[in-house]
């Protein structure tokens, strides 16, 4: 093999497996999402009181909430939807929803975004209707499908929050289980939560 076959061959090589890696990557990201479970693992925990149902009282209306675990408080968001959704609650024929606002890809925290317009300006993700959108990597969450990761790279849905009610106020009473990313990490031995 002479010199010059080598010029052309070695940069040719690294071409074609650089797009060759972006394109599985592209397929992984955009096709081999997770779903949510139709119905979900719950880990039981603290009762915590966070809205009346009467502050929820539009469709899409939202509050963000803390609910404590072992290592810390965990950002979440409740949401009033149009209709149920797998793990929700209904009440009075109201549906609502409530998920962790970490990002199943790397552990940002992840916004309500109601304005749509908005959203496919700031996060590259145009929808007919509210979504959580994480600004890291710009990654987008379905609420109406259950908090499913439906643009970006995350590839696994929100993890869902638990909850009941009771003489009009909503609580929380626990987590899906795996909780993701924080259970992802203690359970490969890697990052802060190891």
């Amino acid at each position: 093999m002479s010199r010059r076959d080598l010029v052309w061959i070695v940069p040719s090589g690294i071409a074609a497996t650089f797009f060759g890696w972006f394109g599985w990557r592209t397929v992984k990201i955009q096709f081999l999402k997770s779903g949510p479970n139709a119905q979900p693992q719950w880990k039981q925990g603290e009762r915590v009181r966070i809205a009346e149902l009467a502050e929820l009282d539009e469709v899409w209306s939202f509050k963000y909430f803390e609910y404590p675990l072992a290592a810390g408080k965990l950002p979440c968001t409740v949401l009033r939807l149009p209709g149920p959704v797998p793990g929700g609650l209904t009440v009075e024929g109201r549906h609502y929803a409530a998920w962790s606002r970490i990002c199943t890809h790397q552990g940002c925290t992840v916004d309500y975004v109601r304005n749509t317009e908005a959203g496919a300006i700031l996060y590259n993700y145009r929808s007919d209707h509210p979504f959580f959108g994480c600004k890291c990597h710009f990654g987008a969450f379905d609420p109406v499908q259950a908090g499913k990761a439906v643009f970006g790279p995350p590839r696994f849905p929100l993890p869902r929050i638990r909850l009941v009610a009771e003489l009009g106020v909503l609580y929380a009473t626990g987590h899906e289980v795996p909780l993701r990313p924080l259970e992802s990490l203690r359970t490969t031995g890697g990052g802060a939560g190891a």
